[in-house]
């Protein structure tokens, strides 16, 4: 199992496509930050009143935990090339080759999702700390003051953020080993994240406009429920505070865990029955 590890970030490695995701991890990271510093400039030049405005609603720690969501441009690209890039393994016929020579398809499969997991992550965590150290130059990390109890929530959100990628990487291992072309992998994950999207979306109106009607704090209450255990829309909400609630904790923990398990379970039964040529 090590040494099949090994050899796929080995493989990984060394793709070009891995490069890509490389240099756009940097460009998006020096382009947000510096692209409001030129809005602020702008805006300044108009009207100081509007620069203050602004600048009290851009922060660096915005910026570092906006790294992560499924919105921002990285966010949604870094998933399908991490994608493409494993599932040239089924596509140049590796993985048959792979069991010929003794490889169980359970070793396999966990060890792209483990591939898939950690170069995900890395790749979206040095993006972020790469947009915070460039923003902290321009913005404060934060409109209070830094205290001991805002790094905890920052090791805090960073590992829900974890979770959160947890789960999108089973997904993405998931489509490697169950769809039979990388169109279609590409296609699925896009209609998955912006299915999950869009229904945040609308959630969210729905639920601001049932707050004002009588007699309808049962369906809101459901209707919050559905939002809360939406991991998709979790990393838009993760960091965005100074502390969780115990029952925040449990939404950011529990459906991403059980979700991945889920998914991995699902995907070892079908990569077993799957008949790789």
């Amino acid at each position: 199992m090590n040494r099949l590890i090994k050899s796929d970030f080995k493989k990984f490695f060394k793709d070009k496509l891995f490069l890509v995701v490389c240099i756009l991890a940097v460009v998006f990271a020096v382009i947000t930050p510096l692209l409001y510093v030129v809005i602020f400039k702008l805006a300044g030049e108009m009207d100081p009143m509007a620069e203050e405005l602004l600048g009290s609603y851009v922060t660096a720690k915005g910026q570092f935990f906006g790294a992560f969501s499924f919105g921002n441009n990285l966010g949604l690209i870094a998933p399908l090339l991490v994608g493409i890039i494993l599932f040239k393994d089924f596509s140049f016929g590796t993985v048959r080759n792979k069991i010929i020579s003794g490889h169980s398809r359970a070793s396999i499969f966990l060890s792209i999702f483990v591939v898939c997991l950690t170069t995900l992550f890395g790749i979206i965590l040095a993006h972020a700390l790469l947009s915070l150290g460039i923003s902290l130059p321009f913005f404060d990390y934060q409109s209070t003051p830094f205290k001991m109890a805002d790094f905890w929530y920052f090791l805090e959100s960073l590992l829900f953020e974890f979770l959160v990628y947890l789960f999108v990487a089973a997904l993405v291992s998931w489509l490697c080993v169950n769809m039979k072309n990388i169109g279609m992998v590409i296609v699925m994950y896009i209609a998955i994240v912006l299915g999950a999207t869009m229904i945040a979306g609308i959630l969210q109106v729905a639920i601001m406009v049932l707050e004002t009607q009588k007699d309808m704090g049962t369906v809101v209450k459901i209707l919050q429920f559905v939002q809360d255990i939406n991991v998709f829309n979790s990393s838009a909400t993760i960091g965005v505070g100074t502390s969780y609630t115990a029952k925040q904790v449990w939404y950011y923990v529990l459906p991403p865990v059980i979700g991945t398990g889920a998914i991995l379970g699902h995907g070892l039964l079908k990569f077993r029955k799957k008949d790789l040529k």
